[in-house]
């Protein structure tokens, strides 16, 4: 049990060169999108940043990880067409990440704190997203 948390800590602490910068995620997980402390533009970049490896380990406590950065792609993809004027296709994004999330993704079963930490970080992200003014 010990060698599983250390194995599922590594996972989610160790960032690739290049990698997003998970304090932007949490400062947009605790702030609207476009307050002081969440920068939109960033947190698409940085969960545009996100992949496989990131979100992986949340399978293991039987959240289906394809569904939740397919779901959060879509998220970031929103969050920059609605900076560039693009609302109505800003809105499609949204609608598409709020489908995919609220069908395919749930919390994590019996998952070490870490893990639980990490995904409700998405989850407040993605209830910013759904949040997001667009119009169309």
């Amino acid at each position: 049990m010990i060698a599983r948390a250390a194995y599922v800590a590594a996972m989610l602490l160790a960032a690739p060169a290049g990698a997003q910068d998970l304090d932007v995620i949490g400062g947009c997980a605790a702030a609207p999108i476009g307050a002081p402390t969440c920068d939109g533009e960033a947190l698409a970049e940085n969960l545009g940043l996100l992949g496989a490896g990131d979100v992986k380990v949340f399978s293991s406590y039987g959240v289906e990880s394809f569904a939740l950065l397919t779901a959060l792609r879509h998220g970031a993809s929103a969050i920059f067409l609605a900076a560039e004027g693009e609302g109505c296709f800003a809105e499609e994004e949204r609608t598409a990440a709020l489908e995919i999330w609220s069908i395919w993704v749930s919390p994590p079963r019996e998952a070490p704190r870490l893990v639980s930490e990490r995904y409700a970080m998405f989850e407040d992200v993605m209830d910013n997203i759904v949040a997001l003014e667009v119009t169309c």
